[in-house]
């Protein structure tokens, strides 16, 4: 079941075949444009602004997601994007995801590190790329498990929050893309920029 709603009134339809629906609809959540686009077997877009400490920094726009790859332009603080895609970073930069990203204004497409893009979509991560990551019904190892996510699923970050549990993990609040499960999962499952939490 995948829940939909209209932008005309923030009703909620629920259907289980996406395929068979011809509705376009866009959200405002939490200042992020989202627009679901069912027709097209739930292509999303997100459109989200580029940032940084620095208001005149360059943010490179590089052909790969990776800082070794080539530079094909640039992007600054304030611009508008859609997001395309995300992927988990590699070698000593698997703390931040890399999002593909497609720029409002000229159209120009390419890889931006993560913490340079406002947005709180984000893509579930482990060392094992098999291994089932707890889905809580509160920040704590402890809490009912409400389900699971694997390595690779798109959730939107809904809060972050210091757990009880006696490392002090921090745990992420999310949502499921696809499916619109809610919950927690350990902050070290979640590549969240620190900025942002």
């Amino acid at each position: 079941m995948i829940a939909l709603f209209s932008h005309n009134n923030m009703k909620r339809t629920i259907t289980s075949r996406l395929t068979k629906i011809a509705l376009s609809s866009t959200l405002i959540v939490a200042g992020f444009i989202i627009t679901i686009d069912s027709s097209l077997a739930q292509t999303v877009t997100y459109e989200a602004t580029l940032r940084s400490q620095d208001a005149k920094a360059r943010i490179n726009l590089r052909a790969e997601p990776s800082l070794t790859a080539k530079q094909i332009g640039y992007g600054l603080p304030g611009d508008k994007v859609t997001i395309l895609d995300l992927l988990r970073g590699t070698n000593n930069q698997t703390r931040f995801p890399w999002i593909k990203v497609k720029f409002v204004k000229s159209g120009a497409i390419g890889w931006i590190r993560g913490d340079f893009v406002n947005t709180p979509l984000s893509i579930l991560t482990s060392t094992d790329p098999k291994s089932r990551i707890n889905l809580r019904a509160k920040p704590s190892s402890s809490s009912q498990q409400l389900g699971y996510g694997l390595s690779g699923d798109r959730v939107m970050v809904l809060g972050c929050e210091t757990g009880s549990d006696q490392d002090r993990t921090p745990w992420i609040n999310v949502k499921f893309v696809k499916s619109g499960a809610t919950g927690w999962i350990r902050g070290d499952f979640v590549l969240v920029p620190l900025t942002f939490c």
